[in-house]
Formats: structure tokens, sequence, C-alpha cells
């Protein structure tokens, strides 16, 4: 089918669906269910279904953020299958913030090695299927930041790789997969005005994640990162920084290591495109809503991957640039349908449909 045709069923039938939603007897949770098409180079063409809830525990006012969770499910061309809930949890007045995922995963990655010298020649397909839990419990400690404890599991169990190809013939940590169990803390500075479609404020993250045989992780290593993210408005444009850095320390397994590519870091490229122990990355993106619940966006970003900490090198920072449209589904909790188009370097692209905003 025509893949304009198949945006257009999808936004009417998510168009139909929102117009659809129930409210509680507190007037307090909407439930929204509609059909999933989506497309990423991972996973070309996936359908399925999901439900999105949004709603504010009992007691919260009006004008505390929305508390929100999605249950959905869904089947790829390239046979992935996906169930999934994540969910972001305010409470006491947002002096409480739980946030994460569970989820299962049948799912397939394209890997073309480690480092930032990769040609295309050496992609190769492994599939993969495991488990996964997100966990995050935070408390407010002063006005916007927040304080508390993460948690992450993944038992990966990777069921085929390429005949002869790079992590069958290569020594590389996590070819036969593995389960990774850490448990560490996590800092969180949060001034956006809306977390679903931001006009103004600050998203700021640090994290220490350790990844311990004693949190029954088959590996020891520990991630330390920075996320930062800040929003200017002048009338109705939006302009979105995001600086982003990973460090890695210790036997990380190759699916953990720091990456470029997929639908959030880097559009324009395969997710783990270029992968290594350390990354930086720098994104822009110009936002504008334009007429009924239309919008459009322009972005860049620049980023690279090292071994070493200090060996960054000005001739690996790989370029990444695009244009996307936006669907307005909700205007109460401001929650947008995302359509992007990205590139990177040699010829490399993206076309990513999805829900909620890349940063």
């Amino acid at each position: 089918m025509n893949k304009a045709l198949l945006l257009c069923f999808l936004l009417l039938s998510i168009g139909k669906g929102f117009s659809q939603e129930k409210d509680s007897t507190e007037k307090n949770f909407k439930a929204y269910p509609l059909p999933v098409i989506y497309f990423t180079p991972e996973t070309d063409w996936g359908f399925g279904a999901v439900s999105l809830f949004s709603f504010r525990l009992k007691g919260e006012s009006k004008e505390s953020r929305n508390s929100q969770f999605q249950f959905g499910g869904a089947y790829t061309q390239r046979d992935q299958l996906l169930f999934y809930l994540p969910f972001q949890l305010y409470y006491k007045n947002e002096n409480y913030y739980a946030f994460g995922e569970l989820g299962y995963y049948k799912y397939s990655y394209r890997f073309f090695g480690i480092g930032n010298d990769l040609p295309a020649a050496n992609e190769e397909l492994y599939n993969v299927n495991f488990p996964r839990v997100r966990l995050n419990v935070m408390k407010l400690v002063k006005a916007s930041w927040y304080l508390g404890v993460r948690y992450w599991l993944d038992e990966y169990d990777i069921i085929k790789t390429k005949e002869q190809g790079l992590l069958q013939t290569q020594k590389i940590v996590g070819a036969n997969g593995g389960t990774v169990s850490s448990l560490g803390m996590i800092s969180l500075y949060d001034s956006r005005d809306n977390y679903n479609y931001p006009t103004k404020g600050t998203y700021f993250e640090t994290l220490v994640l350790p990844n311990l045989k004693a949190f029954g992780s088959d590996f020891e290593f520990t991630r330390f990162s920075a996320d930062y993210v800040t929003f200017l408005s002048k009338g109705k444009s939006i302009l979105a920084l995001n600086l982003f850095a990973v460090a890695i320390a210790g036997m990380a397994p190759f699916n953990e290591l720091a990456f470029i590519g997929g639908r959030s870091k880097m559009r324009g490229y395969f997710e783990g495109r270029h992968r290594n122990r350390n990354l930086m990355m720098a994104q822009a993106e110009y936002r504008r809503f334009l007429f009924w619940k239309l919008g459009i966006v322009a972005f860049a970003g620049y980023g690279v991957v090292s071994r070493d900490l200090d060996n960054f090198q000005s001739q690996n920072i790989k370029p990444s640039g695009g244009l996307g449209l936006r669907y307005r589904l909700s205007e109460d909790e401001k929650i947008n349908i995302r359509l992007d188009i990205g590139y990177g370097e040699k010829g490399s692209s993206g076309f990513y449909l999805t829900i909620g905003e890349a940063f």
C-alpha cells in the first residue's frame, strides 16, 4: 500500500480514536484506544494497537502534571513482535515521580562493528528475544530537582547471528547474549512546562549506573551519562537544544555500548550504526505549529563515539539532519504523532513515523 495512503489512514484512525476518549467519574482519567501503524528503518512497517491512558491520581490538583501509561503490542514486517508498557507517574503534587517501561521483545538489530570507520558492507542482522524492565523512582528535593534510583534489566537471548559474521568470528563481549542487571543513582532537574511538547524549561538528567554480578548481571561495567535539553520559544516557534554524553567503564556487552542512530538520537542512521564506550552528541530542532493540528520541524545534529575519553577525533564526527511533520492528537496534553525523514553521511537516511517528540 502507498505510504501516503497509510499515513492518511493512521491520522484518520487516531483522530477517530481520540474523539472517543472516555472520562472516569472523577473526570480525570482519559483513555485513548487506537490502532498503530508506524515505520522506522529498524522495523520497516509495524502494525498493532495501543491504549494511551492519561490521568491524575486521586487528590492531585488539576494544575499538576498528568500521569500516563501506554499498553500496546505490534508486529513488524521484519517478523518482530513487541509488547510494551511505558509509564510516567506523579504523586503527592509532583513530590514523587516514577517512570520507566515493562516489555517483552522479539526483535532484530543491525550490527556493523564497534567504532567509527565501519563500512556498510559490515552490516549483519542478529535476532534476539528479551524481557525488559526499566524503573526509576525519585523524590523532589528542591524546586524541579529530583533524586532517586534506577533499575534496568534486559535478559538478552541472541537466537540467530550471521554465519561467519562479526558476532561469530570476533571476540565481541556479549555476542552470545546474557543478562544485564543494573542499579544506580539518578539526578533529574525538570522545569519543562509540559513533558509531551515543552515550549520552555530545561531537562537535565545525570546518571551513575553500575552493572554487577551481585545484581544478577552477567557483566560488570558502569555507565555514566548526562542528558541536557533546553527549550526556547518566541511566539509559535520553539527551539529545542540537546547535549548528550555517555562514558562506560568496564567490560560492557556490545549491545550496551553508547551508540549513534535511531529515532531519537541522530535520526538518519540505523540504531547502533556507530557504537563504542564513549559518546558525545549535540542536537537542535526547530518546531512550529502552522494551523489546525499540523506542525513542522527541522533538525540537525552531530555525534561522535570513541573507545577512550581522551581520543575523540574531529574527523570521526558524524552529521545528521532532516525535516518532519507533526499531527496533534490531544490538545489538552499536547501529544503528537511525528513523521520525520533524517539524513546522515554517505547517503544514510531514515524514515520515522511514531508517537512523541525525539527529545
